[in-house]
């Protein structure tokens, strides 16, 4: 009788009333911790896409620590981008004037040498144009809510009406998707214009997913060879086996442009063989 407990339900009892206050503790306190480092991920994803979401440090030390050193380089790449963006306006205005002044000066001669020397003028202030369009990025802009079926749409119907052959594909889907327009179109822009270029018909389709927004644009071309694809997607990159340069005149910013829209957008930009028409398939996928 000494050594039994008298009361044995009561044991029972406090084990199960303190193991679940501590349950309750354990779960508040590892809750608030992982709270700030949640929000931290968010910011850092938020970022990686070209958005910036309002941040403030907190938790533990050292959650506070990586928190003041997130923002601190945040801050640092945007003054970055901010002072690329004032550097290259400048350099825009003064490759321009002169290029003016040499257009008004051309135009005053009577040689028969005129025209080509205006084209070579011309070709030089589109591939400034193109650097400039390239090196000055998206990140001014800012994203907004837009329903990526009628987007494309747009845009198909405004290269039809510029002489592109250029066609609709299957549209699967519905919703909204956050999209910088401007860069959007420039990237769709410049694939169409790619595809229309070296193939002699294009079309373009969406597919929009719960998880994913998929834009593809294929062409009857020649394509790209599996193994130059990545070098491709690179700036001032020209593929003259898997593309023909002497039908056209570029710099090879095009699929750079595109794979820098699309990655900013935290997607990415995946080049193919089109099953439907032979040629080329590039694909800007992005995630909702």
């Amino acid at each position: 009788s000494r050594v039994s407990a008298s009361n044995p339900h009561q044991l029972l009892v406090n084990m199960a009333f303190f193991g679940a206050l501590m349950t309750l503790v354990a779960y508040i306190y590892l809750r608030n911790q992982l709270r700030p480092i949640t929000r931290l991920a968010t910011a850092a994803e938020a970022f990686g896409k070209g958005q910036t979401v309002p941040y403030r440090p907190g938790g533990a030390t050292e959650v506070r620590a990586a928190g003041a050193a997130f923002l601190a380089m945040r801050n640092r790449i945007e003054r970055q981008i901010e002072q690329r963006t004032l550097m290259l306006s400048g350099v825009s205005h003064d490759l321009r004037t002169p290029l003016t002044r040499l257009k008004l000066g051309l135009s005053m001669l009577e040689d028969e040498d005129r025209v080509h020397m205006e084209r070579d003028v011309d070709e030089m202030q589109r591939m400034i144009d193109e650097f400039l369009a390239f090196a000055r990025g998206t990140s001014s802009e800012q994203p907004i809510k837009l329903d990526p079926i009628e987007f494309v749409t747009g845009i198909v119907e405004d290269a039809e009406r510029g002489g592109s052959d250029v066609t609709l594909g299957r549209m699967e889907g519905e919703g909204r998707v956050l999209l910088r327009p401007v860069a959007m179109r420039r990237a769709l822009e410049n694939l169409i214009s790619n595809a229309v270029r070296y193939g002699t018909h294009a079309e373009v389709s969406v597919q929009m997913t719960d998880k994913s927004l998929r834009i593809r644009v294929e062409d009857d071309g020649p394509g790209i060879p599996a193994d130059r694809r990545d070098e491709a997607m690179r700036p001032f990159a020209r593929l003259e086996p898997g593309r023909n340069q002497n039908r056209v005149s570029g710099v090879g910013l095009g699929l750079a442009i595109a794979t820098d829209i699309a990655r900013t957008h935290g997607g990415v930009l995946r080049l193919g063989q089109s099953d439907r028409l032979g040629g080329l398939q590039a694909d800007i996928v992005l995630a909702r």
